[in-house]
């Protein structure tokens, strides 16, 4: 098996076909890679003719299926063509100062990655777009190539930043002098005296971060003393520091952007959260922290940006609320990796508010009609897990319930299909399952007896539609909350709501998915409509093809937050996404839950 010319697109297109046992047409695969479907069949020719005892096969109307092992290992060696092209064009064009010229040709870039120009004019856009992020361009040098047009301090401040993110490979050394790489352990030395000398100390991603500018403006530049360069760089670094942290001008704006995100918070989801002290403090800290880093130029090093995104889908969907509201407040940017941060303390204040409301010791009466040894264990086991907030007033036959004095009883518990309108009623099972001991807590503290229910179930064929012709989001949820109140599942307050939620913030969850939600209005049936558009359009941050509009009250549903988490990880990729639009069938979309 010959795979030494296999470019990374390549590679990508066999890795992507390796997760999936089922085909994925050209178009999906062209979304998650991120190229035209031309280039994806052009890929996959290339790829046939290296493979042996591989082959990837087209089914007809269908799409592209992997057949036979294949060791995704075997194809990445330390071959240029085999090494990221986006990342090594970036790695040369911000490593052009370190060189007797400070551009290079078209030729070169090409002759490097044993790639067409043309190749390289195509991964030059995609360059382009990363490199702007920083505020660095790529410009035309005529006759001499192309190069690099940047102040030098957000060329240091954007190396280090794409050397911290986890969806590249780039690390600090690829950017660095020998001279600087074979000094690593001395430079560090000198960098603790001089910081020990100044009485300055720093969190380790303050120290990281200072280290790694002061190796990236070592190697920029023509400093051989690196003593009096880092002694005078620390000096400066220890006045403007002490400048920045002792700055408390935005105190009140940032009180005030918090207050709005719980009000908005408030309004998009009913939770209030604006009383929880320990939850406005921690937020203030950390925005203000985040701004004073900002001028600090501190990257985060975050790592737990995908665990939270992916565990805590509902809270990071939250925490966007008040990425919205902070950055139109504030003027700040925030990244996905703080969305993140903020996802923590969104979820933390979420849970603490689920369960600080006033506790009472709710009378209870048990229901059973399985005999006297069923009866005892379900009382020991309530006795057990509810001590402090249950009493067992008395345990009795089903048709002893008319004779029930409804004003001295909170709430029944059944071991038996019962409905009594004197009073809520929990139906379970004689063992007590851990749903209803769940759906039990969380009557006590809502006063909602919610259901326990399986996402599946809120799907309707009638509300499933396909080849969608809508302009903007506006169109799209128009139609899709007409077909609720059409169909008498909300009223005109919560189609009204859609549009609100959207005001306060997407509802964009990536991979060309949106799932508006409300707050107000009335839902008088739990149901999830489905669109799927002809064409991807531009939502507020990225396009949308595929929408899910929830229509769940979720002071009925026992797991909401699991809900939304199941939606949000059976959508995970572009490529899932790209094929249930392609395919449109509702068996198979349903098949998925």
């Amino acid at each position: 098996m010959s795979m030494n010319n296999l470019s990374t697109r390549a590679l990508a297109i066999i890795e992507i076909l390796k997760k999936l046992n089922h085909p994925v047409s050209s178009l999906a695969l062209s979304e998650e890679v991120g190229c035209s479907t031309k280039t994806i069949q052009s890929e996959i020719k290339d790829i046939n003719k290296q493979l042996k005892d591989t082959k990837i096969v087209s089914i007809r109307g269908v799409g592209y299926k992997l057949e036979g092992k294949i060791d995704i290992n075997e194809c990445s060696n330390n071959h240029i063509g085999n090494i990221d092209r986006i990342e090594f064009i970036i790695k040369t064009m911000l490593n052009l100062n370190l060189q007797e010229e400070k551009s290079i040709k078209l030729e070169e870039l090409a002759d490097a990655m044993f790639i067409s120009v043309s190749s390289v004019k195509n991964d030059l856009k995609e360059v382009k777009e990363i490199l702007s992020r920083y505020n660095i361009n790529i410009v035309s040098k005529h006759k001499h190539g192309i190069g690099v047009d940047a102040n030098e301090e957000e060329i240091v401040r954007g190396i280090i930043d794409l050397c911290s993110r986890k969806d590249n490979e780039l690390v600090l050394q690829d950017f660095l002098s020998e001279y600087v790489s074979n000094k690593v352990f001395n430079l560090k030395n000198e960098i603790l005296k001089y910081l020990n000398n100044e009485d300055l100390i720093l969190s380790d991603i303050e120290f990281k971060n200072l280290c790694s500018t002061i190796f990236i403006k070592l190697s920029r530049s023509n400093y051989y003393n690196y003593e009096n360069f880092i002694e005078s760089y620390i000096k400066s670094y220890k006045v403007k520091r002490e400048s920045i942290m002792n700055d408390n001008v935005n105190k009140e704006k940032i009180t005030k952007a918090i207050a709005l995100f719980c009000k908005n918070l408030k309004l998009a989801t009913a939770i209030d959260i604006s009383k929880d002290e320990f939850f406005m403090e921690c937020l203030y800290n950390h925005i203000n922290n985040l701004i004073k880093k900002d001028k600090l130029g501190i990257c985060n090093y975050n790592v737990v940006n995908d665990d939270v995104k992916i565990k805590y889908p509902y809270a990071y969907e939250l925490a966007k609320i008040a990425k919205k509201t902070i950055e139109n407040e504030l003027g700040l940017k925030i990244g996905e990796d703080e969305v993140s941060n903020i996802a923590v303390h969104v979820g933390g204040a979420v849970e603490r508010y689920s369960s600080n409301k006033k506790r009472k010791v709710f009378k209870v009466i048990i229901v059973c009609a399985s005999g006297a040894g069923t009866s005892m264990l379900i009382n020991t086991k309530l006795q057990q897990l509810f001590k402090d907030r249950i009493e067992i007033v008395k345990i009795i036959p089903s048709y002893l319930i008319d004779y029930i004095d409804s004003a001295s009883v909170d709430f029944l518990i059944s071991t038996m299909p019962l409905e009594y309108d004197k009073m809520p009623v929990i139906n379970v099972s004689p063992f007590l399952t851990e749903k209803e001991i769940k759906i039990i807590e969380k009557f006590m503290d809502t006063g909602y007896v919610y259901e326990d229910v399986n996402v599946k179930d809120f799907f309707d064929r009638d509300l499933y539609f396909t080849d969608l012709d809508f302009k903007n989001k506006d169109e799209v949820l128009n139609f899709m909350s007409d077909a609720l109140l059409k169909n008498d599942i909300i009223d005109e307050e919560m189609k009204a709501s859609y549009f609100e939620r959207e005001e306060i913030a997407t509802t964009e969850i990536g991979n060309m998915v949106s799932m508006p939600h409300g707050a107000k209005g009335n839902i008088k049936e739990n149901k999830i409509v489905v669109g799927i558009l002809k064409e991807p359009i531009d939502w507020e941050y990225g396009k949308v093809r595929l929408v899910i509009m929830l229509a769940l009250n979720n002071e009925k549903i026992l797991d909401y937050e699991q809900v939304f988490s199941s939606i949000y990880n059976k959508l995970d990729t572009t490529s899932k996404v790209v094929n249930i639009c392609e395919n449109k069938s509702y068996e198979k979309f349903i098949k998925l839950f």
